[in-house]
């Protein structure tokens, strides 16, 4: 009976790692995002547990970056990632600039489980602002199945440009930075047309359409034609005969 316990737990606790959304909303500098992550687990490992964090990066903490300051910086040759996609949607004005954006990505590394967190950053001219920190979540070694996706929107502050997006993973426990990937490392990441929906404003135009209805409209119509046909066959009987 507590075998058969256990093993409901656990597919318990992997549906639900697979399936939760938590949502955020980030404000720097006048600038909102709000971004929902889904956090995947293996699912052999869902019932393990993040291991408590006494404190993580805050967003307000993290200033605005060259990417030369965070492609030098010293990474770990144990941690990589392996890929990152981005998907855009919501343009309301037909501009070709989309006002939200799902980012997926998955890390790997040599070690069998590593509590992590990211943070992410849009940029442009090589020049990086932090606008989301994840939740801290398990790396599992170079599993495919414990990717992170954020659905993000941006609401204010992001005129229409092409973004590049940078990724660095952190060590939940030492905030050592163990690895970056970027527009340089992949196309997915680079020149991205975005802007946020206070710049995606779809342009309306009036149109007036002015309509004579009825009977009256008809009888107008004739009043007017034979009030021409009587002036012109006046002003010809008034011309003099040569």
């Amino acid at each position: 009976m507590m075998r058969i316990q256990r093993v409901t737990q656990t597919i318990l606790a992997a549906t639900l790692m697979s399936l939760s959304f938590v949502a955020f909303s980030s404000a720097a500098s006048g600038k909102d995002v709000a971004v929902s992550e889904t956090i995947n687990t293996p699912e052999l490992n869902a019932a393990d547990n993040v291991p408590p964090r006494v404190k993580k990066k805050d967003l307000s903490s993290i200033t605005v970056k060259s990417g030369e300051q965070l492609r030098t910086a010293t990474h770990s040759v144990d941690y990589w990632f392996y890929d990152a996609t981005v998907t855009l949607y919501n343009d309301r004005d037909y501009d070709g600039y989309y006002a939200s954006f799902d980012l997926e990505f998955d890390a790997d590394s040599t070690y069998y489980r590593t509590p992590v967190y990211a943070i992410v950053y849009l940029g442009t001219n090589d020049y990086y602002e932090a606008f989301h920190v994840t939740s801290v979540f398990n790396l599992y070694a170079d599993s495919s199945d414990d990717s992170v996706l954020l659905e993000s929107e941006l609401v204010t502050g992001y005129p229409s440009n092409d973004y590049d997006i940078l990724i660095e993973l952190i060590d939940a426990q030492t905030d050592q930075v163990l690895a970056t990937i970027d527009a340089y490392e992949d196309a997915d990441l680079s020149y991205q047309s975005m802007e946020s929906f206070d710049y995606d404003r779809p342009v309306t135009s009036e149109v007036v359409i002015e309509t004579h209805g009825g009977s009256w409209g008809v009888w107008t119509s004739i009043i007017v034609v034979l009030t021409i046909l009587l002036r012109r066959t006046s002003v010809r009987r008034l011309r003099p005969e040569n």
